[in-house]
């Protein structure tokens, strides 16, 4: 081979070789989405820690490894992880969406007035349905019921097509103890078809104190072929067990009727 023709073929390995480790971390982290749309969570959080923990790896890699974290039970090192990137995230999207799984990675373990503070300082500089959601949800599990409506009645009027605000709201309203309303935003909801279990369990609920009682049971059943939130109020016993009693309430009446 003449000697030019040895130079350009290394060249062009070197070049090669050389994109091939500046892609390395988004490699991984799009095998580790591969996988995540796979339902293979542990085989996805792997990828996306060797994605992170590259020299070259970007912050965006280390949020999407920090929100597996959560969701595989480890909110210590999820915040970790989230600690050391955000100083390095540039202002806009991908740092609010880091910021915002600090919060969650915050309330996982128990820190939820830095948690909510937190919500509060993005939602001065972001005021966009994700952070709407984020925090309306947050002040709702914390308690502040008469915030949380008001937070949640704003950000409907931001946004009253989001199955999440939607839902926020709904549940705020079944707080508060006013179940008519609160079923009328359930109704809503549910015509969005949310993927987890608490906006039927709560309209269940819902519907059970409006005494409704076998709409109350179809909700309560759906309840419980839905996964939980990462974030959530209610534990996979009694999503399940109000079905179960539900189911027996129905059958009770039915024998004695």
């Amino acid at each position: 081979m003449p000697p030019v023709q040895a130079v350009i073929l290394l060249v062009i390995f070197v070049l090669l070789l050389a994109a091939f480790y500046a892609l390395r971390p988004t490699w991984y982290a799009g095998r580790g989405n591969a996988e995540l749309m796979k339902g293979n969570a542990e085989k996805a959080l792997r990828l996306f820690e060797k994605s992170a923990n590259l020299p070259n790896a970007k912050p965006p890699q280390a949020i999407g490894y920090a929100y597996l974290l959560m969701k595989a039970g480890d909110p210590v090192k999820a915040e970790r992880v989230l600690e050391e990137a955000l100083p390095k995230t540039k202002p806009g999207i991908p740092r609010m969406q880091g910021q915002l799984n600090l919060a969650t990675a915050l309330w996982l373990q128990g820190k939820r007035d830095e948690a909510v503070a937190l919500l509060e300082e993005v939602h001065k500089e972001y005021k966009n349905t994700t952070v709407y959601a984020n925090l309306g949800y947050f002040k709702l599990l914390r308690g502040d019921l008469e915030e949380a409506l008001a937070i949640n009645r704003e950000a409907q009027e931001y946004n009253d097509s989001d199955v999440s605000i939607l839902d926020n709201l709904a549940q705020t309203y079944y707080m508060l103890g006013r179940y008519e309303e609160a079923a009328q935003w359930y109704e809503k909801t549910i015509e969005k078809k949310p993927k987890h279990a608490e906006s039927y369990y709560y309209y269940a609920l819902t519907l059970q104190k409006l005494g409704k009682p076998e709409e109350a049971l179809e909700q309560a059943r759906a309840a419980a072929g839905k996964p939980l939130s990462l974030v959530t109020p209610c534990t996979r016993e009694a999503v399940d067990g109000l079905a179960v009693d539900m189911e027996k309430s129905s059958m009770l009446y039915k024998k004695e009727n």
